[in-house]
């Protein structure tokens, strides 16, 4: 159950760099495309894990690889444009709903994986979870909401083809070495972002604010960002990549756990609950928890 703890690990790593991400898109107004170019181009300092184990892929493989980077900043360009349109919890869990489901079709379809009979029962309880924590979605602006609800579903099936380009990676190329190659791919793409004339000049005026309070939110979540990113990775070359990727429930419970604790002192990150939407979530905890538990049963 190694990979288990590494994944839950990752997750709340994950729930951190989500709420520092909605800090970034709504109080300091950073664009979705620009926040996205930011991460993509932080690929390059994978280099530095050259020494321990990088080898060459040959071309086939680099092509996936280089693909999985792509899947993945584009993802999470379609996850800052779903946090920019509503509230966090939500724009979350909607983009983890349809993500497992679409990883489960992938993987099952791609790369013949297939779940024992405790799995399956987990993986649906999971999804339901995240169903659950974000089912319904009220708004009085309903045009906004129509546009939370497609830019989220966008970015789980965009997270969806990085997970599993990922997993294929890993399959023939040890992990430091896929996951390196990977994060390279994510740096291309954040080069054609650059090249784009519009997206350059708001990459620069972004740049030239000021950076003082920013620029450590922006480092901080990039180590917290980074280091989930190198567990759930890492937990894609141990285990299914529809499990892993389902346990993200876990991350939307600590999302909510800890926009609920921040929302008092911080205004952009609370979020307007009655008793009964507290209660639904609470119901989607004990879901993730009996989801959990499953997984522990061999």
């Amino acid at each position: 159950m190694t990979w288990l703890l590494i994944t839950v690990s990752a997750y709340l790593l994950f729930a951190l760099a989500n709420i520092g991400d909605k800090l970034v898109v709504s109080k300091y107004k950073t664009k979705p495309i620009v926040y996205a170019f930011y991460v993509g181009f932080m690929g390059i300092v994978t280099l530095i894990l050259i020494p321990f184990g990088v080898i060459w892929p040959g071309w086939f493989q680099l092509f996936w690889c280089f693909w999985g980077g792509v899947a993945f900043v584009f993802a999470l360009f379609f996850m800052y444009k779903a946090i920019n349109a509503g509230e966090t919890t939500r724009a979350i869990t909607i983009m983890g709903s349809s993500a497992p489901i679409f990883t489960f079709l992938l993987s099952y379809q791609f790369l013949g994986e297939r779940l024992t009979g405790n799995q399956i029962v987990s993986f649906a309880i999971l999804v339901l979870a995240i169903i659950v924590i974000s089912w319904p979605l009220e708004s009085k602006k309903q045009k906004t909401a129509k546009q939370l609800i497609f830019w989220a579903v966008l970015s789980g099936v965009a997270f969806a083809c990085s997970y599993v380009l990922a997993k294929y990676v890993y399959l023939y190329q040890p992990f430091i070495s896929g996951f390196v190659w990977v994060r390279l791919g994510g740096f291309v793409t954040a080069l054609f972002i650059f090249l784009i004339p519009q997206n350059r000049r708001a990459i620069k005026i972004d740049w030239q604010r000021p950076k003082k309070q920013k620029g450590g939110l922006i480092l901080a979540i990039q180590i917290f960002g980074g280091a989930g990113v190198i567990g759930q990775n890492y937990a894609f070359s141990l285990a299914s990549a529809t499990l892993i990727n389902a346990l993200q429930a876990i991350q939307y419970a600590f999302v909510f756990i800890l926009a609920t604790l921040l929302g008092t002192k911080t205004p952009q990150l609370k979020e307007s609950l009655n008793y009964k939407q507290v209660i639904q979530k609470i119901i989607a905890i004990i879901l993730i928890a009996f989801g959990l538990y499953l997984l522990t049963i061999k």
